[in-house]
């Protein structure tokens, strides 16, 4: 026994042996004879492991090392982040559309109905496979910048707006006019005119390279018309304009006497173009009044100020001011534009005054109390295009609220519907967490729908489920008719209908269990914290939505002094704006 283990491990020994032998016989006979020549390719073989080694640990999902966003570093930055300033990027973005150097027009890209592919372009940014990342340096290929936005337009607005923009750019031919400056007659030459197809617009601006956080020129595709008209055809207007320019006013009143000086008086005259294409010599009659005013300054008496202090809403005491005294511009600025107009050069009249009655000054003021909320509101919703719905849910139990039942776009706020419509989906076991779903799961496609508040998850979840049912379902559980995924170009809702969902979410009465926990985490901590969070001394679980000019804000409110739900719908306003609104509303619910 013993000697047949002996012979076994001999042979072992022998095979170990052997195996050797034949690996440094080929190592010897594929690596150079020399040492210096193989310490070198090993040097190279170990190099490139490391590299790849490197490309093969480098986070995924990550911002690349050389990526940017215009210039700005996104490296190692996650989904959320870069989320985050490709949308503050799209938000600065603007458009200039110009035709020649005659006329232009400028404007948020927002505004003409886009919107940004923020998946694709983080992708873009991130992407980085298993297959580039085994070839050696291929990391200093991958993407060096997003220098372009990659964005898509709503058909309807963006026609619309496009329509509109091609109006502003037609413009008719202007004929040769003569201008005054510095008291002295210039003749302008003429101006082509503009035409500008909406169609040929629209597929110029389509077809643009939009620079993120910047202003993008676009040369309008313009066909000009020649003026009829040159500066020689304008001779015996320009000797009626000398002969004006050539009268000396004076002026008394108050114990004083002004003479305006030659540029002043040329300022008046103003040489126009009348309907068949002549030019007239004319008076500006508020210019002079203008001139007057100055005047007043030295012999008038300025007027009172008559304070009115508005309460919610209601006038509850005045301090009238005393009259003043003002020259009457009106029938003075008349009689100096009928003089001008003919002999003799020299013209010289008085000032009368007259009295001029007080300006008012309101004071508004708005008390603790649930009147004093209601009416800020009533006058926010008014003064600042605002549609707000606020209803405690402790302590007073205030509610108050204004335009909260009119329907808008509702902008990034229509996911919280779709999230429901996936949760009651889920709960039937019809899809789970895990399941792919575009380049990710379910819960990736969930996280980005609610946290970096992307869109290519959301619309996908809506074709599968459809619009028509997505309504149903929302209009069953309570929801308005002004919440609709069908109204054409956008999604609409009201300050009501997200309230409702919010209070819901709250109390788990509408999102339950681990849905409602995975949600509020989910608005929490997205990056978006601009507007109530921002003006508020609570804990804020909220939802934005923007949308071409429209800002929206919808939270569950834990402040110190108690839980309150608010949604603030803008139109043409900013977080900022929804902030303030925030920090005067707490003012008053809780002083």
């Amino acid at each position: 026994m013993a000697t047949a283990q002996k012979k076994h491990q001999h042979f072992l020994k022998g095979e170990a042996v052997s195996t050797v032998h034949w690996v440094r016989t080929r190592y010897a006979s594929y690596m150079p004879s020399r040492k210096h020549h193989r310490v070198l390719l090993w040097a190279v073989f170990l190099f490139f492991a490391a590299v790849i080694a490197f490309q093969l640990a480098y986070p995924y999902g990550r911002g690349l090392p050389l990526a940017s966003i215009s210039g700005i570093d996104v490296r190692l930055k996650s989904h959320d982040e870069l989320a985050e300033i490709i949308a503050k990027q799209f938000d600065e973005a603007k458009l200039k559309i110009a035709v020649g150097k005659d006329k232009s027009v400028e404007f948020p890209l927002k505004s003409a109905g886009a919107e940004p592919n923020t998946e694709e372009m983080i992708k873009k940014l991130s992407d980085y496979t298993l297959g580039q990342r085994l070839i050696p340096g291929s990391i200093l290929w991958q993407t060096r910048g997003l220098d372009e936005l990659s964005v898509f337009y709503a058909n309807k607005p963006f026609h619309e707006y496009i329509s509109q923009k091609s109006k502003e750019l037609s413009f008719p031919p202007q004929n040769a006019r003569l201008a005054i400056e510095k008291g002295v007659i210039v003749a302008s030459e003429a101006v082509s005119g503009s035409q500008v197809n909406s169609d040929e617009l629209l597929a110029a601006v389509s077809g643009a390279k939009i620079r993120p956080g910047a202003t993008t020129l676009i040369e309008a595709p313009a066909r000009r018309t020649k003026a009829d008209r040159t500066s020689a055809d304008l001779s015996k207007v320009r000797i009626q304009a000398e002969a004006a320019l050539a009268h000396v006013v004076t002026l008394s009143g108050g114990g004083q006497q002004f003479k305006p000086d030659k540029n002043e008086v040329a300022s008046w005259i103003v040489l126009a173009t009348d309907a068949k294409g002549d030019v007239t010599l004319s008076v500006d009659k508020e210019k002079i009044k203008a001139y007057l005013n100055e005047l007043n300054k030295k012999i008038g008496t300025p007027a009172g100020q008559t304070d009115m202090t508005i309460v919610d809403g209601r006038e509850v005491g005045r301090v009238t001011g005393s009259l003043g005294k003002a020259i009457d511009s009106a029938a003075v600025a008349d009689q100096i534009a009928l003089a001008l107009m003919k002999a003799p050069p020299a013209v010289a009249l008085g000032l009368p005054l007259v009295d001029v009655q007080p300006g008012i000054i309101y004071n508004s003021k708005y008390t603790a109390t649930q009147a004093g909320l209601q009416a800020y509101l009533n006058d926010t919703a008014r003064t600042k295009n605002m549609h707000i719905k606020i209803e405690q849910l402790d302590g007073e139990r205030w509610m108050a609220a204004a335009r909260e039942n009119e329907s808008i776009p509702s902008g990034s706020t229509y996911k919280l519907f779709v999230a429901l419509v996936l949760f009651d989906k889920m709960e039937r076991g019809e899809i789970h967490w895990n399941d792919p779903m575009l380049d990710t799961t379910v819960a990736g496609c969930f996280e980005r729908m609610t946290v970096a508040s992307t869109n290519p998850c959301a619309e996908k979840w809506i074709a599968d489920f459809g619009r028509q049912y997505i309504n149903d379902f929302i209009h069953a559980r309570g929801f308005s008719e002004g919440t609709s995924f069908t109204t054409g170009s956008a999604n609409q809702t009201t300050a009501t209908d997200l309230n409702k969902y919010m209070k819901g979410l709250n109390d788990g009465t509408l999102v339950a269990g681990s849905y409602r926990d995975r949600l509020l985490d989910s608005l929490g901590r997205h990056p978006y914290r601009y507007g109530i969070p921002t003006g508020s001394q609570g804990v804020v679980h909220d939802k934005v939505g923007f949308l071409w000019d429209y800002v929206h804000d919808t939270a569950i409110v834990q402040h110190p002094r108690g839980t309150y739900i608010m949604t603030i719908m803008t139109k043409g306003q900013s977080y900022a704006a929804i902030a303030s609104a925030t920090r005067e509303i707490e003012r008053i619910m809780y002083p």
